[in-house]
């Protein structure tokens, strides 16, 4: 198997395999747009006597974690040829891939799965699901009167961008989106609507990015800052009662939407989403904000990984007072009864804020003492995980 990095000279011979893989046909304005964005991505691939066979793509992003900007490899465009599989190739380039990320430093790497399980098995774990909306007219949000107004038209994009930042740094794993993502993604997949909700004082709170078609009103993004940009929005929303008949979106897990309804019996789906794993121990956890405990805690950390092996062994962990972490390497023995063991995929859902250590230890997925599993418990925040990009 010969793993190479793709040049220019293999744009068509990759595209003719994502269009097979996935069954699309690109128009020439997508081929274009896939060109110039081919340049920006690390793509590698299996070639077999010159043809290239299989294929994964890296893109380098930022995400949020605790408020906090963390460099992440978003592994997409996963194809293989029919006639080059169940030969290894996928495994092959998955594991050069986080040699690759772990180079660049990029210590945790996202992807949304055809199969959960068969991502499961080279350290990538669920990370974020998502609530998805349908709701008829008769069933929105009753109307309210706020002091604030709704401003319907484009706003520019540096309003949309301080809403949007102010919001997503409340969550793990948003993506910490720049210009030419907003550009080429966010506003261009079913966004041409826009309204922003402004409050008194004439600042953003809110907006939702939209399209209303065929008696259905589709909410590519609803985003609001406080109650009253919700209320608002909503009720801009509600307003188009005579020209729909329901209302389709997406939002957090924990959203509350039913509860707020008068009627609250609407089609509600949870959704898993994507998936997250820890590509380097060391560097993720040493930039990881903790929270500030009592005393000063200290855990040993038993880690399998198979395909990162840089990250396999005992770790130290030490939590300062202030919430910093240092971790390394031990070899000391004499503290096997003191160490939690845990896999990658365990440690990356706990530490991205998707499960806790407690539930983690109850369904068998970490071993340990019960003083150290409550340290973890302790020493991790809580905040919901979630995404509203798609990559």
């Amino acid at each position: 198997m010969e793993i190479q990095k793709l040049t220019v000279d293999d744009f068509e011979p990759a595209m003719a395999l994502s269009e097979y893989a996935f069954q699309v046909v690109m128009s020439e304005e997508q081929t274009e747009k896939r060109r110039s964005q081919f340049y920006s991505q690390d793509i590698w691939g299996v070639f077999e006597e010159g043809q290239l066979g299989a294929k994964l793509h890296i893109i380098p992003f930022q995400t949020y974690i605790h408020g906090r900007s963390f460099e992440m490899g978003g592994i997409a465009g996963v194809a293989t040829w029919p006639e080059y599989r169940r030969k290894g190739w996928v495994a092959g380039l998955l594991k050069h891939a986080l040699e690759e990320m772990n180079r660049n430093k990029q210590s945790i790497s996202f992807l949304h799965p055809f199969s959960f399980a068969f991502y499961r098995r080279y350290g990538w774990e669920t990370y974020v699901e998502f609530k998805r909306y349908k709701v008829p007219t008769a069933h929105l949000p009753a109307k309210k009167a706020t002091p604030g107004a709704i401003r319907r038209g484009d706003p520019g994009l540096s309003i949309l961008k301080e809403v949007y930042s102010s919001y997503a740094e409340r969550y793990n794993g948003t993506l910490i989106r720049d210009d030419a993502r907003w550009e080429n993604s966010v506003l261009t997949n079913g966004a041409s609507q826009k309204a922003v909700y402004y409050d008194e004082a004439g600042k953003a709170q809110g907006y939702v990015l939209y399209e209303v078609k065929e008696r259905k009103f589709t909410i590519r993004e609803i985003i609001y800052l406080n109650e009253e940009a919700r209320q608002g929005l909503w009720t801009f929303i509600a307003n188009h009662d005579s020209m729909i008949e329901e209302v389709t979106l997406q939002a957090p897990a924990s959203d509350m939407l039913a509860f707020q309804l008068d009627n609250p019996r609407i089609q509600q789906e949870i959704v898993p989403f994507f998936m997250a794993r820890i590509v380097s121990v060391e560097q993720f956890i040493s930039q990881y904000p903790f929270a500030s405990p009592d005393s000063p805690v200290q855990i040993n950390l038993q880690v399998e990984d198979a395909y990162a092996p840089w990250n396999e062994g005992v770790w130290q962990l030490n939590v300062a007072m202030n919430g910093t972490a240092s971790i390394w390497k031990t070899s000391d023995s004499a503290a096997k009864d003191q160490t939690v063991k845990v896999d990658i995929q365990a440690l990356t859902a706990m530490l991205m804020g998707y499960r806790r250590p407690t539930e983690m230890a109850q369904i068998g997925r970490m071993e340990g003492p019960n003083e150290a599993i409550r340290a973890l418990e302790q020493a991790i925040p809580d905040r919901e995980t979630y995404l509203l990009d798609f990559f």
